[in-house]
């Protein structure tokens, strides 16, 4: 008997057998993907793995190829996300690390301008304080000179009367003695007084007797130099020699003086000018001390707002558990591992859609010549 035709394959067998051929790709892409994970430590990775694991078994992939596919537009839009806060981190960054040198050198310089101003401050104030000593001499030199030419001006003021007095008293003394040695006949009279014969000089014995005679004089008073009347107008001539001389002191003195205390003014309004002008002069100082310590203290604030600023921006800019550029190593890592499990995927899917009809279309065959 003829034997009969075999059976043609069952069409589970030729399931099961394309499912095993499936899960060859899937399981790679898993692999793949764990493996990445491990690398970019990437726990987004690792669950997506787990989920494909979980359906390893169920047939096309779509909806995990869809997954796949928004996980890399989500790594991609947070990597651009990331690339604009870096370059606003950068930018923020610079600015701000120019902004703190811009105003530490300010605040450097306003200090040094301040030391300036607080030196010039002193040094006019030594120069204030020097010129109104200088002052203060001059009043007291003053004060001293007053006092000395006024006692200078008193002592030759009765210096001058004494030598006047003196004048007067020696020529009332002349006018007496030549009055009585006219009238004893020992001085000549004038041509207007009555003629009077002179008597010769009598020569005085050892022992005269005292009023055996009448009184005769022992000299002739005229006689140089020892005659009285001789003596006492060399001593009237000597002072009124000394009247002259005390006068022409006097007027000496007080043209010194007055060239002195001319002087003295003089030098004492220049150095008050020169006090009220440095006083001046320091009052501006002052001032320009005063505006620009107001400016360090705004400039300060600002450096401590600045700084304040960097230290804000350290969190979102610097610190971390990561660098910028690990990050977007790992998530190019992740992006690559992605694209590859699903390039896996979508291969493994296509070609299941081209060998499910190729199955079918020859089983209907064999269906129909049996």
């Amino acid at each position: 008997a003829p034997e009969n035709p075999a059976l043609p394959a069952s069409p589970v067998a030729f399931v099961q057998v394309s499912a095993s051929a499936r899960r060859l790709p899937v399981q790679r892409a898993i692999e793949l993907l764990r493996s990445e994970a491990k690398v970019a430590h990437s726990q987004a990775l690792e669950q997506l793995a787990q989920e494909l694991a979980m359906r390893k078994d169920e047939g096309p992939f779509d909806q995990v190829i869809n997954a796949i596919q928004k996980m890399i537009f989500r790594l991609k839009d947070e990597q651009t996300k990331e690339d604009d806060h870096k370059n606003w981190c950068d930018l923020e960054l610079s600015k701000t690390d120019a902004s703190l040198a811009d105003k530490q050198a300010k605040l450097e310089e306003l200090g040094v301008k301040i030391e300036g101003h607080d030196a010039t401050a002193i040094e006019l104030q030594e120069d204030i304080q020097e010129a109104d000593k200088m002052v203060a001499a001059i009043d007291a030199h003053m004060k001293e000179a007053t006092e000395i030419r006024r006692i200078g001006h008193m002592e030759n003021a009765a210096a001058i009367k004494d030598a006047q007095d003196a004048q007067v008293a020696i020529a009332n003394a002349i006018s007496v003695l030549k009055d009585f040695y006219k009238s004893s006949g020992g001085m000549a009279k004038e041509a207007y007084e009555l003629v009077q014969r002179s008597k010769d000089p009598v020569d005085l014995p050892n022992n005269p007797a005292t009023w055996d005679s009448e009184y005769t004089r022992v000299a002739d008073p005229t006689a140089q130099p020892d005659g009285i009347v001789t003596v006492l107008e060399k001593v009237s001539a000597d002072f009124s020699q000394m009247e002259s001389d005390t006068k022409a002191q006097e007027e000496t003195d007080q043209q010194a003086f007055d060239e002195d205390i001319k002087a003295c003014n003089i030098e004492k309004a220049r150095r008050n000018k020169e006090s009220d002008m440095k006083a001046q002069e320091r009052k501006r100082v002052l001032e320009k001390k005063a505006t620009m310590q107001a400016q360090h203290k705004s400039v300060a604030g600002e450096h401590e707002a600045t700084e304040q600023y960097l230290k804000d921006l350290q969190p979102a800019c610097v610190e971390g558990d990561s660098s910028y550029e690990e990050r977007k190593n790992a998530r190019a890592l992740e992006i690559e591992a992605l694209t590859q499990a699903q390039d896996i995927l979508q291969e493994a899917f296509a070609e299941h859609k081209a060998a499910a009809p190729s199955f079918l279309q020859r089983y209907r065959l064999r269906g129909a010549m049996a």
